[in-house]
Order: structure tokens, then C-alpha cells, then sequence
């Protein structure tokens, strides 16, 4: 009887970890460095799932090594097909962002401007939510506007630069985790099974 009521245990801790699992990763989160020429100045997270709402893509961007996200001008640039439709839905940050031109950043086909936060604005952070997006593979590249050391000095002490084009940082597979977890499971249930055999 006890055997028993062991594999039922097992077994219910094996179908729990699954029933999670997929819970846990319904969102897909793709990672982007964003560089000045060799100098990284920022990160962006793009994600697309249940946090943005269906349909939508959530984009934070991030600068690094005091460099900051400028507004006042073009501030966003993203590259793919079929971003001509999309809209924000969600902007945090001072200002009003709108679409706009691309300005300096080469490469970008589809850009927002912020206005409102004045000529010299900067931003740490900025998280977007762009609706009309059905998955990850519609964006192939992102840019900034970035205020910071990268830019180097001006005259006046302001300067702007703006990155190159971007492509996503390699991330460990989601079946690798997986994998991982059933291994770790298969060894908790010999190691149980070892000990109530003996």
C-alpha cells in the first residue's frame, strides 16, 4: 500500500511540474545589445505574450554605462516587415511619442519620436507596447537616439549618436530547460524508489 501511494505521489509531482512549466514560458522574450560602433550603450527586451496582451509586442529599452535614451527628436527606430500598422498602446515615459522620422539611425525603417520632454531629454529606461504585432520575427533590428560618453563631447557639452543595427543576443532554448527538469524529476523518483526498496 505504501509503494503505491508513493508512485501516485510521483507521479502527481511530475504531471504538477508540467501543468507549470508552460505557464511559466507562454512568454517569449527576445534580448538585443544595442552598440556605438564597438561601445554597448544599451539593452532591449522584446517580448511578445501574455504580459502585452495578444497581438501586442512589449519592447524595454535600457541604457548602459550612463548612456541614455534621448528624446526631443527621433527616438525609436525597429526594422521588419509589416511595421507600417503598428501603433502604441502603452508608453512609459514623459513626453508624447508619436511616429516620426528615422532621422540618423540608418537602417531602421520605422521610427517614433518623443516631443514634450524638451530638446535634451533622456530617458534610463523606456518600455513600449506596440499593438498590431502577431509575433518576434516582424522586428529584425532595433536603433536609438542615445545622449552619453558613447557620443563623445561637442562644444556645448551635448552629444547625440545613434546605434548601429542590432541583432538579438543568443538565448538557451526552452527545451533544454525542459529537459533539465524532467532529468531532475526522474532522478528524485530513483532516488525515492531506491530508499522505499531497501
Amino acid at each position: 500500500m505504501r509503494i503505491t501511494s508513493l508512485k501516485l505521489s510521483v507521479l502527481a509531482l511530475v504531471l504538477a511540474a508540467f501543468a507549470i512549466v508552460p505557464a511559466a514560458s507562454a512568454d517569449t522574450v527576445t534580448n538585443y545589445d544595442l552598440f556605438v560602433g564597438s561601445t554597448q550603450v544599451a539593452t532591449a527586451a522584446v517580448s511578445v505574450g501574455s504580459i502585452c496582451g495578444t497581438g501586442n509586442i512589449c519592447i524595454t529599452f535600457t541604457g548602459v554605462g550612463g548612456n541614455q535614451i534621448r528624446t526631443g527628436g527621433p527616438t525609436v527606430g525597429l526594422s521588419g516587415a509589416s511595421l507600417t500598422s503598428l501603433g502604441i498602446s502603452l508608453y512609459t515615459g514623459s513626453g508624447t511619442i508619436a511616429v516620426g522620422s528615422c532621422g540618423g539611425m540608418v537602417g531602421q525603417t520605422f521610427c517614433f519620436q518623443v516631443t514634450g520632454k524638451g530638446a535634451n531629454g533622456a530617458f534610463n529606461s523606456i518600455t513600449l507596447v506596440l499593438n498590431g504585432a502577431t509575433n518576434l520575427t516582424s522586428i529584425t533590428g532595433l536603433g536609438l537616439h542615445i545622449i552619453g560618453p558613447a557620443c563623445g563631447t561637442q562644444g556645448t557639452g551635448f552629444a547625440t549618436c545613434f546605434t548601429t543595427s542590432s541583432t538579438p543576443v543568443p538565448s538557451v532554448p526552452e527545451p533544454g530547460t525542459l529537459g533539465l527538469l524532467g532529468t531532475g524529476l526522474v532522478g528524485i523518483a530513483g532516488l525515492i524508489r531506491r530508499r522505499f526498496s531497501s
